[in-house]
């Protein structure tokens, strides 16, 4: 099952963030599996957002360690942003009202054919279910994990 992971799930894992630590964290457990059927999407403006606390913190080698970290598993995928993705991002951006970081992380669940993209951003979740079916970390565990 390909997956489209939004920022913060990682975010509330590094930094251990409450109520949604304990089920993002199993969702990235779980893709780590080898035999694990999820398969990560990401887009490169989560790795942008996500790089912006590290270099806030002066965490300079725990970015490289992470970022060089999901581009050798091959359970996650980063997608660069290219002129496909940046059309459909603004063709969502049209029709509703969302950041277009958001907008580009939708057009690339979709253009990468993801089922499922996981946010815990409530106003995210609610204005983007009409385009691609969305959950956040707690109903996709329970869903699909539990």
């Amino acid at each position: 099952m390909n997956i489209t992971l939004d920022t913060n799930i990682f975010l509330n894992v590094k930094n251990k963030e409450q109520p949604f630590y304990s089920y993002s964290n199993s969702i990235l457990e779980e893709i780590d599996k080898e035999k694990s059927e999820l398969n990560a999407i990401i887009s490169i403006i989560s790795l942008t957002e996500l790089s912006i606390g590290y270099y806030k913190n002066k965490e300079i080698i725990e970015k490289e360690e992470f970022i060089s970290g999901l581009y050798s598993n091959k359970k996650y995928k980063i997608k660069d942003l290219n002129i496909n993705i940046a059309d459909k991002a603004a063709e969502i951006r049209s029709q509703i009202s969302l950041k277009l970081p958001d907008c580009i992380i939708i057009a690339t669940a979709l253009i990468e054919n993801s089922e499922v993209l996981i946010t815990n951003d409530s106003e995210f979740e609610k204005k983007a279910e009409s385009l691609i079916k969305i959950h956040n970390s707690q109903d996709f565990f329970n869903k699909y994990l539990k």
